[in-house]
């Protein structure tokens, strides 16, 4: 997970102020934010998350069926459909099975859980957060806000699709590449886990 800066784009402003219905859930389906959605996914990946999902950090290509745009704070289930328009609310999430978005909402229970996760939009990821060189992501000073976040998104899963162990083989290489500056680094192994890379390089550096 990473820290995103959001700057509404004017298009979207535009489109809100057309949309006629009450700013509920269902406002995201009418016409005029319909009509929108893919080149404002589009915008917040380009922009604001490198073309990255805000949660895992794994790269989104250009295939819509792989990502979606996320109401951090979820539109449905009557839980905050004021926010269903708001700009500060929308991050694009990967669509991987058992983790980030799709995880986050089927086990999210009530508002109150929001309290207890990391917003990347309103606070620094990497104050919450380490990596080990096992390539498993840990909570800083035992931050139970910070170990909720792992759980409610499954950043730490160990099945076949396994964050951790893609993690472990990046550590691995890493090694190797000990005369290389982070940019240099940042060059060779592509957007893909910039946090991960960024505080494994500096632990192997002050080994």
């Amino acid at each position: 997970m990473f820290k995103i800066s959001k700057n509404e784009p004017p298009f979207f402003t535009v489109a809100k102020s057309k949309v006629s219905l009450p700013l509920v859930s269902s406002a995201w389906e009418s016409t005029e934010i319909e009509s929108i959605r893919p080149k404002l996914r589009e915008h917040i990946l380009l922009h604001e998350q490198n073309l990255l999902c805000v949660y895992c950090e794994k790269e989104i290509d250009d295939n819509p069926k792989n990502s979606n745009i996320d109401h951090f704070r979820l539109k449905a289930g009557h839980l905050f459909p004021q926010r269903t328009l708001d700009y500060k609310n929308l991050v694009v999430s990967c669509n991987a099975k058992g983790r980030c978005s799709s995880y986050k909402d089927k086990h999210i229970k009530s508002k109150s859980d929001y309290e207890k996760i990391v917003n990347p939009v309103d606070e620094n990821p990497d104050e919450y957060f380490d990596y080990l060189l096992t390539g498993e992501i840990v909570a800083l000073s035992a931050s139970a806000k910070a170990e909720f976040t792992i759980d409610i998104f499954n950043l730490g899963r160990r099945e076949s699709d396994n964050l951790t162990q893609t993690r472990k083989q990046i550590t691995e290489a890493l090694i190797y590449c000990n005369n290389l500056s982070l940019d240099e680094i940042y060059s060779e192994f592509g957007n893909e886990y910039h946090s991960f890379i960024k505080i494994i390089y500096n632990k192997i550096q002050e080994q």
